[in-house]
């Protein structure tokens, strides 16, 4: 399936856009300033966690000091740094790296360093990393597995994210309904498995009854999501946080397109299980069965979970 246009609901980059990001990278990276500011980053987690914040680590030993704007609760993704937020919600954000352009974004920034006193400084935006060239040849990136792993006691079958996220834009479709949501976690207590649920609290969903490890703080969501064995839910942005903190997902998307990239991304190579590709909801028998089957092959390629599921990256 080829991927669907979504261009309604994010930034295009213009051609004499992506030619001025790439000097601008080139200048970062050769004659690099004693400060960084680096955002807004206004677009999607997903792309943050995978298109944006390994590209702001790589910059950190570079530079005497490194100012980040993002959002609230998402301090942990860049250590070294002085976080600052920004009050743009996700529901309004756009896709990818969101609808704000070049120039908007550098106003933005702008804004901030003059707030803070800072008056000779490098930017750096999303159009420094644009594109898959920007990323590949002109700035560097520092991928680093999040969070500690927690003692063996501590840890619980799985992890449920059940994404409620309605956000402007052409994608409406992806949140799987409360009722599904219930009876998974139905099925998977009469199986005896221990889990609990993760997210943020306005954008993800916990049925009653179940542990709720929702968070607004990211640290917090990282280290629930490492003392899971999985994590499972409909493809999204905290299915790439468990592939940055080294924990196999398992999930479901409408599209093959939305599963290759994951794959794409997974550049620690935990396990992921895949439920259905088809443009449907999965039914909750159906991915009950498919997490006993996730975590009896979890336990045979992890000797019986005595070694870690991810792997350095290449």
């Amino acid at each position: 399936m080829s991927q669907p246009a979504i261009s309604a609901g994010k930034y295009e980059f213009s051609l004499r856009e992506k030619v001025s990001g790439a000097l601008a990278d080139l200048k970062i990276r050769i004659f690099p300033r004693r400060v960084l500011v680096a955002g807004p980053y206004v677009g999607e987690f997903g792309h943050e966690l995978m298109d944006w914040q390994p590209w702001v680590r790589a910059q950190v030993p570079r530079y005497e000091q490194v100012h980040v704007i993002t959002y609230p609760g998402r301090d942990c993704l860049y250590p070294g740094c002085q976080v600052h937020h920004h009050e743009v919600r996700l529901e309004t954000a756009g896709y990818k790296h969101g609808k704000f352009s070049p120039a908007q974004l550098a106003a933005m920034a702008h804004q901030k360093a003059s707030a803070l006193g800072l008056k000779d400084y490098d930017l750096m935006t999303a159009l420094n990393v644009c594109t898959s060239l920007h990323q590949r040849y002109f700035l560097p990136a520092k991928y680093e597995l999040l969070g500690n792993p927690p003692s063996a006691d501590a840890m619980q079958d799985v992890a449920f994210h059940f994404r409620q996220v309605k956000k402007e834009g052409p994608d409406q479709t992806r949140n799987y309904p409360l009722e599904l949501c219930d009876r998974v976690t139905e099925y998977c207590r009469a199986q005896n498995l221990k889990f609990f649920c993760i997210g943020h609290p306005r954008y993800a969903y916990c049925p009653p009854g179940v542990e709720d490890r929702r968070s607004e703080d990211l640290a917090m969501s990282v280290a629930a999501i490492r003392s899971a064995r999985l994590l499972a839910g409909e493809l999204s942005g905290p299915m790439h946080l468990a592939q940055l903190s080294g924990t196999a997902i398992l999930i479901w998307a409408p599209g093959q397109w939305r599963l290759d990239n994951c794959e794409r991304w997974n550049v620690f190579k935990v396990p992921t299980y895949i439920v259905t590709n088809e443009v449907r909801h999965p039914e909750p028998e159906e991915v009950s069965q498919k997490i006993v089957a996730a975590l009896a092959d979890l336990r045979r390629r992890t000797e019986k979970f005595s070694r870690p599921a991810s792997a350095p990256p290449r």
